[in-house]
């Protein structure tokens, strides 16, 4: 049985006097003092930290700098440079303070006899989920540049596809927030102003206005305060939910049900999947040993499932292709044309293709998806402010045309 390792947290001293603070996993206090010895360092704190403790750091990690890592990792590797040297290089070089923090642990752990997979898989949480499962594959083929240069790629893809998606919501975002401001504020105070003016009248008002002055009087009632608090509760309760194992599957679930982003999701994926199995397939791994790291790379807890139903398939003799079909989230294309690399004994050269031809079908999908953003929330503040100035000009043309009559 393997032992539980806990986590501490520590402050020690190098051989010449410089201060350092890091993380430490062992079975206890006094083997991670011993094991802190062993790489040279002398301690002068050391606590637990406990599974509810939030780090808090003057700076977070950004994805940008990850893509930056893996670009000059993959370019150290390839030039011969030792892998003790490329990180203590890229650490000096390092401007964000927590992330320079996390280099020094892992240079650490690597001078301590640590593979870097290893080191980095202690700050597991910091990197994307497919990170270390990818460099764990290549620890198997020796293929450590090229790990780390496809890393870079697919970060920087999802950076450029969180900046597509700002800039596509940015403007709409603006657009909405000024527009529930406006809302908001004739709601609370303009409303009730005019409510008191058409009461004067003593005239029948419209429908629309009707709604939009019981509308204001519920949300300054304390039974709309309450409402809104439990509004509010409800989001942070959500939230808390989908950190959680069955929260996070739950909400993955709904994901591969809406229109578009189960697109995107499901290419994403397919693409990373078929990526990784095919380097590890090519580099002579089995298949049945390729599995685990190929689905580790999948963001997804629906595809995790679903190819750990496979595996198992795979494994009673059910061949490749038939237990990926009988997965039943993989697109058609793929399955098809992995088996006919199954049938031609060139497996991995299909699973290359796939992943290039998913990835250019990813990129494709991602820029349908943002265009659908900016109309969807113009179309909605055009509907609230237009409902707002529908209410307010039926009412003054209501109480004017009823005045005249009488």
């Amino acid at each position: 049985m393997t032992a539980t390792l806990t986590k501490f947290k520590y402050s020690a001293e190098t051989m010449d006097g410089q201060p350092v603070k890091g993380q430490i996993e062992a079975q206890s206090a006094g083997a991670a003092r011993n094991e802190l010895a062993l790489n040279g360092f002398r301690v002068t704190k050391i606590v637990e930290r406990k599974g509810l403790q939030i780090e808090v750091t003057k700076q977070r990690i950004p994805l940008i700098q990850i893509m930056h890592f893996s670009r000059q990792m993959s370019t150290f590797i390839r030039a011969g440079v030792p892998m003790a040297e490329a990180l203590d290089a890229i650490r000096a070089d390092c401007a964000n303070e927590r992330f320079k923090m996390l280099l020094t642990d892992v240079l650490e752990r690597v001078r301590g006899g640590r593979s870097v997979t290893e080191a980095l898989a202690l700050h597991a949480s910091v990197f994307p989920s497919y990170f270390i499962a990818m460099l764990g594959s290549a620890e198997l083929t020796g293929r450590m540049d090229d790990a780390f240069a496809q890393l870079h790629r697919y970060i920087k893809r999802d950076v450029a596809l969180s900046k597509a998606v700002r800039k596509a919501l940015t403007y709409p975002a603006i657009l909405l927030v000024v527009a529930l401001g406006v809302v908001l504020i004739i709601v609370v105070f303009v409303i009730p102003k005019f409510a008191d003016f058409f009461k004067s009248f003593d005239a029948e008002l419209p429908l629309p206005t009707r709604m939009l002055m019981s509308t204001a009087k519920f949300v300054q009632s304390p039974l709309g305060l309450a409402v809104g608090v439990a509004l509010i509760a409800l989001v942070m309760s959500v939230v808390l939910a989908v950190r959680t194992r069955k929260g996070k599957r739950s909400f993955h679930k709904f994901l591969l049900r809406v229109p578009a982003l189960n697109t995107v999701i499901i290419y994403s994926s397919t693409e990373r999947f078929c990526r990784v199995l095919a380097v590890l397939l090519e580099a002579g791994v089995t298949l049945t040993d390729a599995m685990p790291s190929a689905i580790q790379c999948t963001t997804n807890l629906i595809f995790k499932e679903r190819l750990g139903i496979s595996v198992d398939e795979i494994l009673r003799g059910d061949g490749f292709a038939e237990p990926i079909r009988n997965a039943d989230i993989f697109p058609p294309t793929m399955v098809q044309m992995v088996r006919v690399g199954e049938r031609t004994g060139e497996l991995p050269d299909q699973l290359d293709n796939v992943a290039s031809f998913y990835e250019e079908e990813l990129d494709y999908a991602v820029e349908k998806l943002t265009t659908y953003f900016e109309p969807i929330v113009i179309l909605f503040i055009g509907l609230v402010v237009g409902f707002v100035a529908l209410a307010m000009v039926s009412a003054m043309y209501g109480i004017y045309g009823q005045v005249k009559v009488q």
